[in-house]
């Protein structure tokens, strides 16, 4: 006789079906865990592959920082090292106004000579210098070079030192009387503008000294498709010390303080360094791409 298996009752098959459930939708889950992990590894790996590449239509300059000490300048080195420099690249009004506030600008002439002399001025740094300003302790001048790329018409902030704290008196010189004023916090800057110029080997290049200061306040500002926040803080802008000029690429200008360091020149371009030491700060802006 064949012996009829009696079908499972309700529950069991029930049960049956709810652990087949779950072990699919385990199985599924650990399948897309797997999946999504492997996309996420692979985001990562392309994220950290990306490099930051330069628009060809981008204006290339670089800027590099030459602390000396200020022991190591007197008039006969200064003069030797701007013997090599063309300050005539600006009007005399200009000049006169920058010198009436400690500052110097010019063209090198000769490359060569100007980079042997201020490398004699600067001097060697030791081991401990070197480590100083690769881990950046608080210094009150700046050192070392970076490269900046730039849009025609649109300003770059370039900080020359770091702000002060609390309250601090900036003073400068305008058309033969002194102005001064207490600003929080002051930090001295570099706002650079280039512009196009006549002919395509060259670009109008436009300097500004600045002192931003305050506290931070955000306000609404427009840019080429939509409004958007800006959090900013207020600007003393010394339009009379303004610095235009033409340049083509290659071409390498310096801007530094006079001696004695005084006013402006000194607060901009001076300072103790991280090894307690006082320093003169030469600063170097060299053209080095111009749009293709």
């Amino acid at each position: 006789m064949f012996k009829v298996t009696p079908p499972l009752p309700h529950r069991s098959f029930h049960s049956l079906f709810v652990v087949g459930l779950l072990v699919m939708v385990v199985s599924g889950c650990a399948n897309w865990g797997e999946r999504s992990k492997t996309d996420l590894l692979l985001e990562t790996s392309k994220h950290k592959l990306a490099k930051v590449t330069e628009s060809a239509r981008a204006i290339v300059i670089e800027v590099d920082f030459h602390p000396i000490l200020s022991h190591n300048l007197n008039a006969d080195r200064s003069e030797s090292l701007w013997q090599w420099v063309d300050e005539m690249v600006i009007e005399p009004s200009r000049r006169s106004e920058l010198l009436a506030n400690g500052l110097r600008f010019g063209k090198v002439l000769r490359e060569d000579q100007f980079q042997k002399q201020l490398a004699n001025l600067a001097g060697k740094n030791d081991v401990f210098d070197q480590f100083l300003g690769e881990v950046d302790v608080a210094s009150d001048v700046s050192s070392g070079n970076r490269r900046i790329p730039l849009r025609m018409s649109t300003r770059h902030e370039l900080a020359l030192n770091r702000p002060v704290a609390g309250p601090d008196i900036a003073m400068i010189r305008r058309q033969g009387l002194t102005e001064g004023k207490t600003l929080l916090g002051p930090q001295y800057l570099l706002a650079i503008t280039p512009h196009p110029s006549a002919t395509q080997s060259q670009v109008k290049l436009h300097l500004r000294p600045e002192i931003q200061h305050g506290e931070m306040k955000q306000k609404w500002v427009s840019s080429d498709s939509a409004l958007r926040i800006d959090t900013r803080r207020e600007t003393w802008s010394l339009d009379h010390l303004d610095m235009e000029f033409g340049a083509s690429e290659g071409d390498l200008f310096v801007l530094a303080g006079t001696l004695p360091a005084v006013g402006l020149g000194k607060a901009m371009l001076s300072g103790d360094a991280a090894d307690q030491t006082e320093k003169q700060v030469v600063l170097l802006i060299k053209l080095q791409r111009l749009p293709q």
